[in-house]
């Protein structure tokens, strides 16, 4: 099976918005996954991480979050941060349609996607049999200026759906220059954020680390040791306060924050810590 026979499709999600995702089974099926992306870009930039999950044995899905990609809603708007994880449940019910009674079902987030799955796996534990969080969102690399935070609560209030640039900058993506070139031309790439998403991910950050206990799923953390869009001690920190026995973190120094993006053998290493973990446990 190949990356050729990927399939696209769409759902309605919270508040009737339109969620694309796609899919590619596996003729041989020992698992399924879902991919959950990064803040401001799509499902399209994993089509290399589906395609190496796939040589695995699994079944991929990969969504694009709403106000992301092909799917609805303003870009980077969100009313509340629950309304990513009302579509990413809806997303894996239909995932899980259809699965053999001993097939186990892979939950995997990159960054805000990362912050995504985290949080899910919190609320709704019977859901996953394993969990992966790639360079998650847990803080940001410089933190947050009180004066910003607290400008960002009072927009949030009085004009939620205010746009901003989002301030990534995409040089410390990957030291690969062609993912930079990549992402920089790519259409379906914003730079948005609104004043009510940056109060939510604020209070998502916050209780997805106050309820770390809550995770008893087998899980795998992967951080970039060179981060310079999220903080990757935030996320050793939450690691250690992990309660369960069954939990792995692969820390690479001098990686950017896209490590499934990175170059050459520092990508395939950090893929097949990815791969190595998910034949370990399926």
């Amino acid at each position: 099976m190949t990356i050729d026979s990927e399939s696209n499709d769409s759902f309605q999600g919270s508040g009737d918005e339109p969620i694309f995702y796609r899919y590619i089974p596996s003729a041989e099926e020992r698992g399924r996954i879902l991919i959950a992306h990064g803040l401001g870009e799509h499902s399209g930039r994993y089509s290399h991480v589906m395609e190496k999950l796939l040589d695995t044995g699994l079944s991929v899905w990969a969504l694009d979050h709403r106000g992301h990609g092909q799917s609805g809603g303003k870009r980077g708007h969100v009313n509340a941060f629950d309304q990513y994880i009302e579509d990413l449940h809806q997303m894996i019910k239909i995932v899980r349609q259809g699965m053999a009674e001993n097939t186990k079902f892979f939950l995997l987030g990159h960054s805000m996607g990362g912050l995504i799955v985290l949080n899910y796996a919190e609320n709704h534990p019977r859901m996953i049999d394993g969990l992966i969080a790639s360079s998650p969102g847990l803080a940001p690399a410089d933190g947050i200026p009180r004066i910003k935070g607290a400008i960002g609560r009072l927009m949030s209030k009085i004009w939620p759906g205010l746009a901003l640039n989002n301030a990534l900058d995409s040089g410390f993506l990957s030291h690969d220059s062609a993912v930079v070139t990549d992402y920089d031309n790519d259409p379906l790439v914003h730079p948005w954020v609104t004043a009510r998403w940056f109060t939510e991910y604020l209070d998502a950050m916050a209780d997805t680390i106050r309820s770390a206990s809550s995770i008893q799923m087998p899980i795998l953390m992967q951080a970039a040791g060179d981060d310079h869009l999220v903080d990757a001690e935030a996320s050793r920190k939450f690691f250690d306060s992990l309660t369960l026995t069954d939990k792995t973190f692969y820390f690479y120094d001098h990686l950017y924050h896209e490590i499934y993006n990175e170059l050459g053998e520092k990508r395939e290493q950090v893929l097949g810590d990815l791969t190595g973990w998910l034949d370990d446990h399926i």
